[in-house]
């Protein structure tokens, strides 16, 4: 795996996992999600000039990558709603990577060595423990697999996994930040549907009010973060392979958990330390058998 690959996926982690911290202080975290793709959407308009003319399966890819985005952030916010943090957030991201794996073998022509697949196992394992109570309690998600968060859970990790896969072959098509802009357009345009719902119209109203200039600027600040993170991973998408990609941006949960325990006030200890080792050790494995 390129160096370069490397460096863009540690830049992205530390992006994605400030505006992830950011995105824990709202309240209705769908409805905030709206907010920062509308930021979005009117902060890279700018970059439509800059599409080009691709070929009509790469509108396709943005499509299907749009839909695909908003559906997982119906399903994770349905899970955080009805399970804890450390049931639904081991399965979701810890089940993404393997995800990935089966999808670039399979659809990509993909062939990581014996290595890189050990590498990125042992990032999983980390990705698994990271938001544990404790380790002696590790089988706790498996065991609440039969619960609706469980499942809700798988489906958003199955979700990561595929908009990966398919945002891998969307970067042949489009440079990464146009690119960026347009599936998230799409997301964008799938999300306003909340509008149509009377509920959910108070919930959006509410999100902004009553500090609307402080929720305004922190939409703001989401959408540069959380854009310029994927921006920095799609880039890193053209330079290496799908499968050691998605392991090695998921760093972002580790400095995530971090940045909870050290200015939130999340409870942390010698899990996130173990799990934090597990995914740096696993990223470096990938380095070298890549």
């Amino acid at each position: 795996m390129p160096i370069l690959s490397i460096f863009l996926l540690l830049l992205a982690a530390v992006l994605h996992a400030l505006s992830n911290a950011l995105i824990k202080l709202s309240r209705d975290k769908l409805a905030f999600t709206w907010w920062m793709l509308t930021a979005w959407a009117i902060i890279g308009f700018p970059l439509i000039l800059f599409v080009g003319q691709p070929p009509p399966i790469g509108w396709v890819i943005v499509f299907v990558s749009g839909l695909i985005e908003a559906v997982y952030f119906i399903t994770l916010t349905r899970a955080y709603a009805l399970g804890d943090l450390s049931q639904v957030y081991p399965i979701a991201r810890g089940s993404a990577p393997l995800f990935v794996l089966l999808w670039a073998m399979l659809f990509l022509g993909e062939r990581p060595t014996l290595i890189g697949v050990g590498g990125i196992v042992i990032v999983v394992i980390g990705l698994y423990l990271v938001n544990l109570p404790a380790l002696s309690e590790w089988k706790r998600p498996l065991l609440g697999f039969k619960s609706s968060a469980a499942r809700w859970a798988l489906l958003t990790g199955l979700l990561i996994s595929i908009y990966s896969a398919i945002d891998k072959v969307g970067v042949r098509y489009f440079d990464p930040l146009p690119y960026l802009y347009l599936f998230l357009g799409v997301t964008w345009i799938v999300l306003s549907a909340q509008w149509l719902n009377p509920d959910r119209r108070v919930a959006l109203r509410a999100e902004l009010g009553p500090d609307t200039q402080k929720r305004v600027l922190r939409a703001i600040a989401v959408a540069l973060l959380g854009s310029g993170a994927y921006g920095l991973v799609l880039a890193a998408l053209r330079l290496s392979p799908v499968s050691y990609v998605s392991p090695v941006r998921e760093l972002s949960v580790v400095i995530g958990a971090w940045i909870g325990v050290r200015f939130i006030g999340e409870p942390g200890g010698r899990v996130r330390l173990v799990a934090a080792a597990l995914v740096a050790t696993g990223i470096l494995v990938i380095v070298l058998g890549s």
